[in-house]
């Protein structure tokens, strides 16, 4: 039947729907026995897991109990339905179709479609390949593609009402019911099939069915929502936040916002504005604002994670203008989709603050950027007098200390506000290698020193490297206390070489010495680090009257460290290795050893 029945037409069929719907609950009353769906429940449960504690989970599995019972056919094939409907008489027009729908009903194995309004949904029934329309106002579009199985009744306008609980079932989960299908054959009450697959759900977790409320969400011109684009996909999910209930929508807004984050990318980025740009003048206003706001975030995203200094992301914006200008160019993409980017790019702010209207908050602005700019320039200094020019082991711990001699006098002269509007940025430290090595375990050590916060990544060529992230100086700190460790590395293990304990060794024996001196080494440091960052935070807190700005610090950092849409992982290793006791106690003292409270001395 056509898809653009008239409104008068649907309405029709929901007053069909509305009077099935009141009959399968007066037929569920009068033949459904009192706790006959609960010790249904428990057969599929036994032995599998407990009931389920959700009470949206349990009221599911009590519907599929509960159509069970009605629709198992008796000896003569006759159901509970069946013989009650026999026994009753129609009153109005109305009550004979729902009579009619309800005697027709039957089991399903669906696949999802798409929604071709606000009030139909196209799906297919998997066991005769045929398409079928169903009417319902709640199934998402994001809900297209999923497998499901369900109760339908046929109306006369040629549509299908649903008359069981909404769920997904997985490929697994299909296979099995489709070992009930008969060739050429439909499941007709398929009493069997569906007693088998609510006891495969039931002994899962339930997967509730993506649904929506009544209200229209948009009218994206696409014809196979199962197509769609994860920029897409994203703009519904956005779209359907205005839909819930307001107690809840700041919540769902944070969730979407994180995840549009983690999706940014350049491709992602051109998609959202080819689309701005072939619809700026078409569809729903809801439809470009969300999409606008979709394409904004994606281009803050970038814009950060190019400040915090993560690998290929410093001309991520020029290469995106690149391909849009090259899809204009080519006819691909409206001029439109060009002026848009342009326009949304000049109104980000330099270092890539938020743009305006994405989500309300203002951009972080340096507080007391000349003492800050101090600072910097200070441990700049610093790091150009010792790593850069060479200098004793004693000298570079005193410039250490000095460093962090730096760091505590500027902590004190910041309250909470000015720590809440410093800005972030990120350093990346360059390894040239492509294996880790013990002098890496120290990256932690020294980002908790810091006050910051690090990750590893692989650069463009493949060699490893870390980011260190969080308020400016305090990376810039992080940075050079690093190639401290590493020159200390260097110095120490040239050392070692010399020892009697590496002298005495021979071969493979001494790779293994010295591979345990340096991870002694690095636990070593990373004890230090850790014992004067403990004394730290004590001598801070007296001269600061007892008030830590740390956790505030670390709130800042989170919170935009959480607009770079990145997904971490812990990485451990299980691998076992050789080590030399010896070797590792001497590595491990020389780097307990590490003194940056030393004067310096010349």
């Amino acid at each position: 039947m056509p898809f653009d029945a008239v409104p008068d037409d649907i309405a029709a069929d929901y007053e069909v729907l509305e009077a099935v719907g009141a009959l399968c609950d007066e037929l569920a009353d009068r033949l459904v026995r009192t706790g006959s769906p609960h010790k249904v429940i428990r057969r599929w449960l036994i032995g599998h897991r407990d009931p389920p504690e959700d009470i949206d989970d349990a009221i599911n599995l009590i519907a599929m109990a509960v159509d069970l019972e009605l629709h198992t056919p008796s000896m003569s094939g006759r159901t509970p339905v069946d013989r009650h409907l026999d026994a009753q008489r129609p009153q109005t027009d109305v009550d004979r179709q729902a009579f009619a729908a309800l005697r027709s009903a039957q089991f399903h194995l669906i696949r999802i479609l798409d929604r071709e309004c606000d009030d139909l949904v196209r799906v297919r029934d998997l066991v005769t390949e045929k398409d079928l329309v169903l009417l319902n106002a709640h199934i998402s579009p994001l809900a297209a593609g999923a497998l499901t199985a369900m109760r339908l009744c046929p109306l006369a306008s040629g549509r299908y009402v649903l008359i069981s609980p909404l769920f997904m079932i997985d490929e697994t989960m299909l296979a099995s019911a489709m070992a009930f299908v008969r060739p050429g054959k439909a499941l007709g009450h398929g009493h069997r099939c569906a007693a088998s697959l609510y006891r495969d759900v039931a002994r899962q977790t339930f997967s509730p069915m993506a649904e929506i409320d009544e209200r229209e969400i948009d009218d994206m011109p696409m014809a196979d929502l199962s197509s769609l684009s994860e920029v897409q996909y994203l703009a519904l999910s956005w779209l359907q936040i205005d839909l819930l209930e307001e107690t809840d929508r700041a919540e769902e807004r944070a969730e979407v916002v994180a995840e549009v984050r983690r999706a940014a990318s350049i491709d992602n980025l051109v998609d959202a504005f080819g689309w701005l740009g072939g619809r700026a003048c078409e569809g729903p206003d809801q439809v470009r604002q969300a999409m606008t706001q979709i394409a904004e975030l994606f281009m803050e995203t970038i814009a950060q994670r190019a400040r915090a200094g993560l690998s290929g992301c410093a001309d991520a914006l020029d290469l995106a203008a690149a391909q849009i200008a090259g899809h204009v160019a080519s006819g691909a993409m409206n001029r439109a989709s060009k002026d848009l980017f342009e326009r949304a790019r000049a109104r980000l702010a330099p270092g890539g603050a938020t743009l305006g209207g994405v989500h309300g908050e203002a951009a972080r602005g340096s507080v007391d950027s000349a003492a800050l700019d101090r600072v910097i320039q200070r441990i700049k200094a610093l790091r150009a007098k010792t790593v850069d020019h060479g200098c004793t082991e004693q000298e570079a711990m005193a410039a250490a200390a000095k460093v962090a001699e730096l760091l505590d006098r500027y902590d004190l002269s910041l309250d909470e506000v000015s720590v809440r509007q410093s800005d972030c940025a990120g350093i990346a430290v360059e390894t040239q290698r492509r294996r880790r090595a013990p002098v890496d375990s120290c990256v932690q050590p020294v980002a908790r020193f810091c006050d910051c916060r690090a990750w590893s990544e692989d650069s463009d060529s493949g060699a490893l490297r870390y980011i260190f992230f969080g308020l400016k100086a305090d990376v810039e700190a992080a940075r050079f206390l690093h190639e401290l460790i590493e020159n200390t590395f260097e110095t120490e293990t040239a050392a070692f070489r010399k020892s009697e304990i590496y002298l005495g060794l021979k071969g493979g024996d001494r790779r293994t010495a010295l591979n345990s001196f340096q991870i002694g080494l690095a636990n070593g440091v990373a004890q230090k680090l850790d014992s004067l960052k403990t004394a730290r935070r004590a001598a801070t807190g007296v001269k600061t009257t007892g008030y830590d700005l740390v956790a505030v610090k670390q709130a800042v950092v989170e919170d935009e460290l959480e607009k770079l849409g990145l997904r971490f992982t812990d990485q451990t290793t299980s691998r076992r290795r050789l080590v030399n006791a010896d070797a590792y106690a001497a590595g491990k003292a020389a780097g307990i050893q590490f003194e940056p409270h030393k004067p310096l001395n010349r």
